[in-house]
């Protein structure tokens, strides 16, 4: 089946970002992350940058110019103090969604939300809540030192997250991917596959049944040695914990924000080991948002 990120690009056009228009999104992330950071020195609480605004910290001194997100990493340890603290400083200002927090939040992930913002992606048009800009807050977790037993607990977590995520599709479909799919025929296959998987797995378990199971399988308690972020869905996305141990701090924006000491390293596990080299413009992912007003 046809990627749901060439479907986008190629028939969305009309929703992808100018440079207007994710310029302004950035700014208005870029807010969020220093409120993040300063509850974080307040509090002491650990986390780091990662992915894309790693990425864009240590190639471009800020935002990769095409990238409309901001990844940040921590131990679930962290994670819980960071969500009590956020709620503690800035109850008005913003919300926090968890993993099966409500029937429509059907993230795999924790987001900040800003209140009084309104950003909808496209996928996710036809939900009526969790409609606001946000960050997202990767967790690490164990996983198992065996390779393959590495690989096997991603392909079976991802799984599970694809019959949720069809699910979505069936039960809460984006209006305009459906208006999309009675225009254009590779649209409305791609669409009628989604919800027809998406009614056989709400039938068979239902959505809330495969995030818990996505849940249970990323929550690993034996400790191994091995730390992941199996959210991500990517089965080279495991680390050895030593590597993390350390942390040291990359420019951003114009501000200092912390990350792993050892950055070089995980960067070439995210994105090989040319990640300096700035890729081609047909191969730079386009983003598109169905509503966005803030």
């Amino acid at each position: 089946m046809i990627s749901s990120k060439s479907i986008y690009s190629t028939y969305f056009k009309e929703y992808i970002l100018d440079d207007a228009k994710l310029k302004h999104l950035q700014d208005e992330l870029l807010k969020i992350l220093l409120d993040i950071d300063y509850v974080c020195k307040k509090y002491d609480i650990k986390y780091m940058i990662t992915y894309g605004t790693l990425l864009g910290a240590v190639r471009h001194k800020g935002f990769i110019p095409w990238d409309d997100d901001i990844d940040i990493l921590m131990f679930k340890s962290e994670a819980k103090k960071l969500i009590e603290k956020i709620k503690e400083e800035f109850p008005e200002k913003y919300m926090v969604a968890e993993p099966l927090c409500d029937e429509q939040y059907v993230q795999k992930i924790t987001k900040i939300y800003k209140r009084g913002t309104k950003y909808v992606e496209l996928p996710y048009a036809g939900l009526d809540r969790f409609d606001m800009l946000f960050v997202d807050i990767f967790v690490f977790e164990n996983v198992p030192s065996n390779k393959l037993f590495r690989k096997i607990h991603t392909d079976v977590y991802n799984f599970f997250y694809r019959a949720a995520s069809v699910c979505v599709d069936y039960k809460y479909p984006s209006p305009a991917i459906e208006q999309k799919a009675k225009e254009i025929k590779e649209v409305a296959d791609f669409w009628k596959t989604r919800k027809r998987l998406g009614c056989f797995f709400s039938h068979v378990g239902g959505m809330k049944f495969y995030l818990k199971l996505c849940a249970k399988i990323a929550n690993k308690k034996r400790h191994t040695g091995w730390i992941g972020v199996p959210s991500t869905g990517d089965p080279v996305e495991n680390y050895p914990e030593e590597l993390l141990a350390d942390i040291t701090t990359v420019e951003f924006c114009g501000y200092e924000f912390p990350t792993m000491a050892r950055y070089e390293e995980c960067l070439a596990i995210q994105f090989g080991p040319n990640y300096m080299q700035i890729p081609d413009p047909s191969r730079r992912e386009c983003h598109t948002a169905y509503k966005m007003d803030f």
